[in-house]
């Protein structure tokens, strides 16, 4: 028999969200529409620490990638020569932080705080 992994389940998953949706609802609508989606459901939740937890990841993440997007595409991507190294790179960023909010979208769908590997100190430190 093979050892199955089990999956913890966040002790607020279950619980009552200040915002009227299911939490794990909230989490997709925070990731799904970036640091907007992020911000509003952070401002809008009171109760659930795990819909808080997400909603904050979502919007550090989507204002790493939108600040990628500036700097990589609209700024450094004009310069001659070297723009198009820039603009891959800002393609690989960008999308990069698509695959993670994707990541997070499913593990919250299964209860659990998956932190982003280069976003776990930050998160941390405005998680209270």
């Amino acid at each position: 028999m093979a050892d199955q992994k089990q999956t913890v389940v966040d002790a607020d998953f279950n619980a009552k969200s200040s915002t009227g949706m299911e939490p794990k609802i909230a989490c997709l609508l925070a990731y799904l529409f970036s640091w907007l989606g992020g911000l509003i459901i952070l401002l809008i939740e009171k109760e659930n620490k795990f819909v808080k937890f997400h909603a904050l990841q979502a919007l550090i993440l989507g204002i790493l990638e939108w600040a990628i997007i500036i700097v990589f595409f609209w700024i450094l991507g004009w310069i001659p020569i070297v723009g198009l190294i820039f603009w891959v790179i800002g393609w690989l960023g960008a999308t990069a932080c698509v695959v993670f909010a994707i990541i997070a979208i499913i593990k919250s769908f299964q209860g659990e705080r998956y932190y982003i590997p280069f976003l776990r100190k930050l998160v941390d430190k405005f998680n209270k």
